[in-house]
C-alpha cells in the first residue's frame, strides 16, 4: 500500500501473505486508520485499478428521511419536500 491515506497514516507498506483460502490479514494500524473493528464482521468495498487493489470501508447508507430530518428546515419546506418524495422525485 503506498500514498498517502487521509485517515492520519501518511503512507503504509508491509508485506502480508495470502493464506490457502485466499484470505489476508490486515493490520491493526490499516484497521485503526480505517475505523474498521474485528469485534463482528464488517464489509469493506475493494476496487481494480491499473494501479493495484483499494480497500475502503463500506459506508451504510443514510435513509432519506434522516438525510431531510439533518437539514432542520422549516415546516413550510417539509411540506414541499413531502409532496416532492410522494412524487417520486427524491434522490
Amino acid at each position: 500500500m503506498g500514498g498517502s491515506i487521509k485517515f492520519g497514516v501518511k503512507m503504509l507498506t508491509q508485506t502480508i501473505t495470502i493464506d490457502q483460502a485466499g484470505r489476508i490479514t490486515l493490520p491493526q494500524q490499516v484497521l485503526d486508520a480505517l475505523g474498521l473493528t474485528t469485534s463482528h464482521e464488517t464489509e469493506v468495498i475493494i476496487e481494480f485499478t491499473e494501479e493495484g487493489i483499494v480497500l475502503k470501508p463500506k459506508t451504510s447508507a443514510t435513509p432519506l428521511t434522516d438525510r431531510i430530518a439533518a437539514m432542520n428546515l422549516p415546516v413550510a419546506d417539509w411540506e414541499q419536500m413531502e409532496q416532492e418524495i410522494e412524487a417520486g422525485r427524491s434522490e
